[in-house]
């Protein structure tokens, strides 16, 4: 702030509202827009002075004794107040100080602003993190972003049961994700970017100032390790299974030679499920195909074929085999059957299982499981195949149909030896499903309570740790909205009292002549008046030998009778007056 020398003050200062909203207070303030700054005249310093202290700003010796002069009443601060960092008051009173300056009240050179706080813990990042690392996570939210320039997502960690033990912030940026794109394609593009994929990404960790957001970005995707630890995961599934047992137990049951009655698991609607149905009808078999409609992609596809195969399994009793079929897709969206308890419940089921998912070579747990087909059209066409093969038998004839008939005598001998095997094989199965089922759900109950016990103790200790943490922020927020309150109650009384000064003085100068012309017109009145009075004054009649009798009671006698003999009266003269006494009416 200076002294323009032309009785104004400059101000000028970083744009600040409330500063503006302060300055527009003062009604002699004028903006100049091509210089960008503010004017204020001289005679307004008190009411300039009382509004910018309270704000830091610090005035001279010179201004503060013209302050005093103009009726300031605020204390007066120890000289000089002028802080190095903070705003000054300079100007037409600028004097020389001898005394070194003091630091500016507490809260204001040392305040961080909101960027200044982000840019500092942005720096405490890049210390920590000098370099890009490796980071394992599931991506998340990257489906209904894919679409834009630069990608945001979550990478998340995953517990035990499921449930997300905790999450990043992540951003691809087109440049990057291109070339990750590139790298996919040249390896003959295994997956895709896509939700609940987990991968291995070179990060560099961040803080995003404009926003606060702490994040990583994305600069490289590591193939190999997405594609090795799928593997790793199928191959530690089979040996579990195979150490069970399980490994070839439902391929061991015959395949019916009329396999006519089929159970469908596959998606409603999907390429695989008009495959397997336009195979099934150009056939002009007499097949009957009970469909279960069931996820096979993603998170619930295990759920949902588990459900498939239970309802399936309580019609058993309706079915000759059953087919589960997903058409091609990434290595990754087929990396979902590589589940042990789909294996399990495939090697358990009673009725033989014939499995159409992917490709030539894709391969997944229920491969070791059940009888493979690698496609959805060639299961379908194994059960053709199979049929026709019975039909060209018993359409053969002579010796064919006798070696037929002697084989199906020869079948009928086995018939109870294999239903036998056949029943202990199901009572075996049915006995190891339920044991395998209340094992499996024994382990559930115990990860759902520990979850539980987790999620609660995590809960008590949050509300410990935030409780008293929202309890100082809820009191300081009082404490700055009072400060505030008070401030803001100080300041627009003074600036009401300064507002109300100035408004006594306008009226005061513009009462003075209108006073002045009242007085000269009253008294103007009054001196005509006054005139007047003495033309009509009966003193004046006195003077020239008349008088005026008044009766005894100081009345004007205005008519004889009342002034009957013998009644006293008085006379009034221009000098003095007489006592007569009446001797009656002049007629009596």
């Amino acid at each position: 702030m200076r002294y323009d020398g032309a009785g104004a003050f400059e101000i000028r200062f970083p744009f600040d509202r409330g500063l503006v909203e302060l300055i527009k207070t003062l009604p002699g303030r004028r903006w100049n827009a091509a210089e960008r700054f503010w004017s204020v005249p001289e005679p307004d310093i008190v009411q300039l002075l009382d509004l910018l202290e309270p704000r830091g700003f610090s005035f001279d010796a010179a201004a503060w004794s013209r302050y005093r002069e103009l009726g300031g009443s605020a204390p007066l601060p120890r000289l000089p107040r002028a802080s190095p960092a903070g705003p000054r008051l300079s100007g037409l009173f600028d004097e020389p100080q001898a005394e070194p300056a003091e630091p500016a009240p507490s809260g204001t050179a040392s305040d961080f602003t909101v960027t200044g706080l982000n840019e500092r813990v942005r720096e405490v990042l890049e210390a920590a993190f000098p370099a890009a690392i490796w980071l394992v996570g599931e991506i998340s939210g990257f489906n209904r972003n894919a679409h834009k320039r630069h990608v945001t997502f979550q990478l998340d960690e995953r517990a035990e049961d499921g449930r997300t033990r905790s999450s990043v912030n992540a951003t691809l940026f087109d440049r990057a994700r291109a070339e990750i794109e590139r790298k996919l394609a040249r390896a003959g593009a295994p997956f895709r970017l896509e939700d609940e994929t987990t991968v291995r990404v070179l990060v560099r960790v961040e803080l995003y100032v404009p926003w606060g957001s702490y994040r990583v970005v994305v600069e490289e995707l590591d193939v190999d390790y997405t594609l090795g630890e799928a593997a790793r995961r199928r191959e530690e599934i089979v040996r579990r299974l195979a150490q069970a047992g399980l490994v070839g137990r439902n391929t061991a049951l015959p395949l019916p030679a009329l396999p006519l009655r089929v159970g469908l698991v596959t998606s409603l609607g999907s390429d695989a499920y008009n495959d397997v149905l336009r195979t099934l009808e150009e056939s002009k078999f007499a097949f009957r195909l009970l469909v279960h409609g069931a996820r096979v992609q993603g998170r619930a596809t295990e759920p949902s074929v588990l459900n498939a195969l239970d309802a399936l399994r309580e019609r058993a009793d309706q079915l000759d085999v059953v087919l589960i079929c997903r058409g091609g897709g990434s290595r990754t969206d087929l990396a979902w059957f590589d589940s042990e308890a789909l294996g399990r419940a495939v090697a358990l089921f009673p009725l033989p299982v014939v499995v159409g998912i992917g490709h030539e070579q894709d391969r997944s747990v229920l491969d070791e499981v059940a009888r493979t087909c690698k496609t959805p059209t060639a299961a379908a066409a194994l059960l053709v195949e199979t049929v026709r093969r019975s039909l060209e038998a018993v359409e053969a004839g002579g010796g064919q149909v006798l070696a037929l008939a002697a084989a199906r005598l020869q079948e009928e001998r086995r018939c109870g030896t294999d239903r036998a095997r056949r029943l202990g094989l199901a009572a075996r199965a049915l006995l190891e499903r339920e044991r395998v089922e209340l094992g499996h759900r024994r382990a559930r109950t115990v990860r759902g309570a520990r979850a539980l016990v987790s999620v609660a103790v995590q809960r008590v200790e949050r509300w410990v740790r935030d409780v008293p943490r929202a309890a100082a922020v809820h009191l300081v927020r009082q404490w700055t909205f009072l400060d505030h309150v008070r401030r803001t109650v100080a300041q627009s009384g003074r600036r009401d009292l300064a507002s109300a000064r100035h408004r006594l003085a306008d009226r005061a100068r513009a009462m003075g002549p209108a006073v002045r012309r009242r007085l000269i017109h009253e008294s103007e009145r009054t001196a005509a008046r006054d005139r007047r009075l003495q033309l009509v004054d009966p003193r004046r009649v006195l003077g020239r030998g008349y008088a005026i009798l008044r009766t005894a009671e100081g009345g004007v006698l205005s008519a004889a009778a009342l002034a009957p003999a013998g009644a006293l009266l008085t006379a009034e003269l221009k000098q003095g007056r007489l006592r007569v006494r009446s001797e009656g009416p002049a007629g009596e």
